[in-house]
């Protein structure tokens, strides 16, 4: 039994999709590492907020940033932010990886791989840059709270 396919010639609008879909598949890893890159930069921000206001202790009772709930929170907020960092850090790392010339279907599984890898830990970056947010957050109503 034999089967026909009839094909048509692609459209002009068919075939400026799938360039666009083409340049987006290869454009995703540098917006991937530019977005970690972000990340990276507010991290660093927020670590500065938050031992700018450990330096600034003076301003807030001392038995305010002693009280279990404020160390908790800025411990936590601390962890969470280092985690982000570390993910991001992640994404933008290099990594070695080969596959033949001649297997395309080698060069694609490398680069799905590397996509995949990067996209995760992007995710776990953007999550715990977020939950570090909202502890820091927690803890200037904290010790505002606590005044």
């Amino acid at each position: 039994m034999e089967i026909d396919f009839i094909q048509r010639p692609e459209t002009a609008r068919e075939a400026a999709l799938r360039e666009w879909m083409v340049k987006q598949e290869l454009a995703s890893v540098d917006n991937l590492e530019a977005a970690a890159r972000q990340i990276i930069q507010l991290v660093t921000a927020f670590y500065s907020v938050i031992f700018g206001v450990l330096a600034l202790s003076d301003a807030a009772p001392a038995s305010a940033l002693l009280a279990p709930l404020a160390v908790a929170l800025g411990a936590g907020s601390t962890l969470a932010l280092l985690v982000a960092l570390i993910a991001a850090l992640i994404v933008v790392m290099p990594r070695k990886g080969s596959a033949p010339a001649a297997r395309p279907d080698e060069e694609r599984r490398l680069f799905n791989e590397l996509l995949a890898r990067k996209s995760t830990s992007l995710d776990l970056a953007i999550w715990a840059f977020g939950v570090g947010l909202v502890l820091f957050a927690a803890l200037i109503l904290a010790l505002l709270w606590a005044r």
